[in-house]
Parts: C-alpha cells; structure tokens; sequence
C-alpha cells in the first residue's frame, strides 16, 4: 500500500513539473493558441470601440510572461490603428499611451497616426520636387520604413516633437496631405545629403538656402529645418562621423534668402 502511494505521489510530482516547465516556457515564448485568443480578443474590443468598423491584425507583438500585443487595424479607415494587450487571458486593453491616455485615444483620437501617415505623403512628394529642382545635391534615404531622404514632423515646436493636442482638429482621419496644412500647422523638415568632399558649416548654409527657396516657391512652409551632410570620401563610418556637418533645428525665418 505504501509503494503504492509513492507510486501516486511521485507521479502527482512529475505531472506538477512537467505543467511547471511547460508554463515557464510558455512565459518565455508564449503558444500559438494563446496567441490566437489575443488577437480574438483584441479584434473584438477594436470593434467595440469603433462600431460599425472591421478590425484585423496588422502585426503581432509579445507573447512573454502571459501577455500577448496585437496591432489592429481598421478595414474602413486607414488611421485607426493602436495596439491591444491581454494579459494572463482575460484582461483585455489598451492602456499606455502618454499623459495617461489609453492607445487609441493617443493613436487615433489626437491624430498621432494621422500626422505620421500625412508626413510620409508630404516627404514623398518633396523628394520629388529635389529631385527635379536641386538635381546638384544627392540626398540619401535614411528616414523610415521607405528609407526616404527626408523627414517631416507635423505638429513639431522647439520645446518637444510631440504634436500638441490644438492640431488634432486640423488633421481628420484618412485626408489626405494638403500642403496649405503647413501654413496652419509647425512642420519640421530632417534631411541628410552626401557632400563630395567633407563639408563645411558654409555648405550648410548654402544648401539649407537653397531648400527654403525651392520648397517656399513650390508651396511648402516649414516651420523649421534640420541638414546633415556627410562626406563620401570618410573611409570608414566612424571617421565620418568625424567629418559630418550639421546645422541642428534652426527656424525658417533665420535662413537667410539666396
């Protein structure tokens, strides 16, 4: 009886150990079936949310110590798009926006998506103009997915790139980028070039003019400007970092007219 009873313990022992290992790696790398019940989950409090619209997943995120991201996106609307968390199965949210904001109130509701989305419109159709006006001078992608040559920030001030809350009512959800937004609304341009040579702060200065005066001409008022030239001939990337010139954020009115 007694061996029989060890018998029954130890193995109550090995199935407590094998559930033990399984949930630690669980914890480390998640399982597909609860990461199938998050997105479920996340789907439906997307479409409680925003009535009317259907929400699928765009991308996947986490999956460690029982807590499951997922990215939504909406079918019908191109900005509304956040993320959602659920942890330990059953608690679902959004929670862990700035300033105590929820995803999709930061995301969404004050136009964070919005503002991304129309500053990649606008560095697409500014690449275009350099191209076609200043021909001379090589910029380089390095900005974003799309490895643009240029940046923009809608909404920046000196004091913070984040886009303050008044600009929300100026960006609706999914129009598309109207120039005439940067009369409205401060708007940084990054950009990088390639200079054949190692460039002085004069270059800067003489190229910097030369964007001021394309872009303002085709229409496209920057509140600020940032340039960083580096030198083709640096032979290795840390000497270049050596060489760059750079002219910070500087406004727009502090550029002096070619």
């Amino acid at each position: 009886m007694k061996t029989y009873t060890k018998r029954i313990a130890a193995g109550i022992v090995a199935v407590l150990l094998i559930l033990a290992m399984l949930l630690a790696a669980d914890a480390i790398y998640g399982d597909p079936v609860s990461r199938a019940w998050a997105n479920s989950r996340a789907i439906a409090y997307a479409e409680k949310l925003y009535p009317g619209q259907t929400f699928t997943v765009e991308r996947e995120d986490s999956g460690s110590f029982w807590t499951y991201c997922t990215w939504v996106q909406s079918e019908q609307s191109q900005d509304t798009r956040f993320d959602v968390t659920t942890k330990f199965w059953l608690f679902t949210s959004d929670e862990g926006g700035m300033e105590g904001l929820s995803r999709h109130e930061q995301m969404v509701e004050r136009r964070w998506n919005t503002a991304y989305r129309m500053g990649e419109e606008a560095a697409a159709a500014v690449e275009k103009i350099l191209q076609k006006e200043l021909p001379q001078y090589q910029f380089t992608g390095t900005y974003g997915a799309e490895q643009r040559s240029c940046d923009i920030q809608l909404g920046y001030t000196e004091d913070s790139s984040v886009m303050p809350q008044e600009y929300a009512d100026l960006l609706p959800l999914d129009a598309p980028f109207d120039k005439s937004l940067l009369q409205k609304i401060p708007t940084k341009l990054s950009i990088m070039g390639v200079w054949p040579t190692t460039p002085t702060q004069a270059d800067v200065d003489t190229v910097l003019a030369d964007l001021k005066r394309v872009l303002t001409g085709a229409g496209y008022d920057f509140a600020y400007y940032s340039l960083t030239l580096t030198d083709a001939t640096a032979p290795s990337y840390e000497e270049g970092l050596d060489r760059l010139a750079e002219s910070g954020t500087v406004a727009a009115d502090s550029i002096p007219a070619v």
